[in-house]
């Protein structure tokens, strides 16, 4: 170890390192969260994961490191030459659509990461996302009004629909039959590639996870190529299917489909399914926690008038940042970021192979006592006195291929938050349990049923039982 400021790794080989890759195979979230207090914030599985680099090419035994903490963001996040991330979308054999589709922004590197990120780039600026502020309200008050209020709904399915309509509406060019498609083909493909699926055998047959994903990767392709047809030569600068159909490649030249096929399913994923989950679990702490409710909606009747609320000014609201800022943190929306070494490297000094995943824990970062105390407790006001750098907050990630879409998701999620709380109470059905996965977004593993009612404040907790309470300590 070349840093003595650091943590020594802690490695584990034979089967003590096999029995914690399965246990992070299937709670991730609690793995890592008993190997940090076990062993401490940096350990190396010696001999976890096979990786099999090419079909005719035996097993390697690499090693999968988990870290925690400011340090190792640091560190890994500010080197993404050497720490390349992963895609979300599954990735495929060689010459697949399902391969082409995983070659997005979150994968690149270099020339070509940074061309692309500076086209998508003015969009997404504070100040372009401030003048969709209206646009926002305006789709945000339509869509929660149809809302069936006195009944009971899904709260991930329609949250979910209310945020793939801002990314659709506003960064893809307007109301579109492709855009739809293609915004749930991105979330299908998703959970095809981290959800159970992911640990079978790949198999290419048409009863097989593998096989249909590889199909479902087929049609997704297609459907993105068709409309980036249609958009060329309809130069729009607001919408980012046509910058990237209309705009030249790195190299100076037209875009070519693979190119297009890369970059803009990876553009719908981080568009929307980080803020799904930031306002599918905000409102469900909100419906566990009355008094921070209460005090919410306080806030927006004060601010943004009680007979006809204007949304368009919830991204200025002191206390709803800090609601939506501590739902982050205490259940981020992707708990855990995935980088893979590019070249035999190191980190702190422990040599590590080519081809090392490291796993940058955002849960337990989110968590570090020093400056989040009682770590587990939903408690908003902490952020009227602290202001923690991107790497002790890694929700967006951090150094130079942070999130650029971090102010349309918080605008997003906020505005979302007003148009439901100024108009629907709600209230989690009976015997409510809460479990959740990683898909890398965090999600509920089963439905989870709240009942709406007229917002008339009057607050209380309905007990809840499930995994979800390992995560946060809930008021009694």
């Amino acid at each position: 170890m070349d840093d003595p400021s650091m943590p020594a790794p802690v490695r584990m080989t034979g089967h003590a390192a096999w029995r914690w890759a399965l246990r992070f195979g299937l709670d991730p979230l609690t793995a890592t969260r008993r190997a940090f207090a076990a062993f401490g914030p940096f350990v190396v599985l010696g001999e976890a994961l096979p990786v099999v680099r090419r079909p005719r090419v035996a097993l390697l035994n690499l090693p999968l490191v988990l870290t925690a903490g400011a340090a190792f963001n640091r560190e890994l996040l500010s080197d993404p030459e050497t720490w390349r991330g992963v895609s979300l979308l599954p990735g495929g054999p060689r010459n697949s659509a399902a391969r082409r589709l995983s070659q997005g922004l979150t994968r690149t590197t270099g020339r070509e990461h940074a061309h692309y990120r500076k086209l998508i780039s003015p969009p997404l600026r504070r100040t372009s996302i401030s003048a969709l502020a209206e646009k926002m309200a305006g789709i945000a008050e339509a869509e929660v009004a149809s809302w069936p209020s006195g009944e009971t709904i899904d709260l991930w399915e329609f949250p979910r629909r209310l945020m793939r309509a801002f990314a659709v509406e506003l960064l893809f060019g307007g109301s579109s039959e492709h855009g739809y498609f293609i915004a749930d083909a991105v979330s299908r493909l998703m959970e095809e590639k981290w959800g159970a699926s992911a640990f079978a055998l790949r198999i290419n047959l048409p009863v097989t996870s593998y096989g249909r994903m590889l199909r479902h990767s087929e049609l997704l392709e297609r459907r993105v190529l068709e409309w980036a047809r249609i958009k060329r030569g309809q130069g729009d600068g607001g919408d980012l299917v046509s910058i990237i159909a209309n705009s030249p490649d790195a190299d100076g030249n037209p875009p070519s489909d693979e190119t297009i096929a890369g970059q803009i399913p990876s553009l719908f994923a981080a568009a929307f399914e980080a803020g799904q989950s930031v306002l599918t679990w905000t409102l469900v702490l909100l419906a566990q926690h009355p008094r921070i409710a209460a005090e919410l909606l306080d806030e927006l009747h004060t601010r943004l008038g009680e007979a006809s609320p204007s949304l368009s000014g919830a991204g200025d609201l002191a206390y709803l940042d800090a609601v939506v800022r501590e739902s982050m943190r205490i259940l981020p929306p992707v708990p855990f970021q995935i980088r893979v070494a590019q070249r035999d490297t190191g980190i702190s000094g422990y040599r590590l192979p080519n081809g090392t995943r490291v796993i940058l824990n955002t849960f337990l970062t989110n968590r570090m006592p020093h400056l989040y105390p009682d770590g587990d407790v939903f408690r908003p006001e902490r952020w009227i006195k602290i202001a923690p750098t991107a790497f002790e907050f890694p929700v967006f990630s951090g150094g130079p291929y942070s999130c650029p879409g971090y102010w349309f998701g918080s605008t997003a999620v906020k505005i979302a938050l007003a148009a439901i709380l100024t108009r629907y109470r709600l209230v989690l059905a009976p015997n409510c349990r809460i479990d959740y996965r990683v898909q890398p977004t965090m999600r509920p593993l089963q439905r989870v049923y709240a009942r709406l009612y007229r917002q008339d404040g009057a607050f209380g907790a309905t007990p809840i039982s499930g995994g979800i309470r390992d995560l946060v300590s809930l008021p009694p």
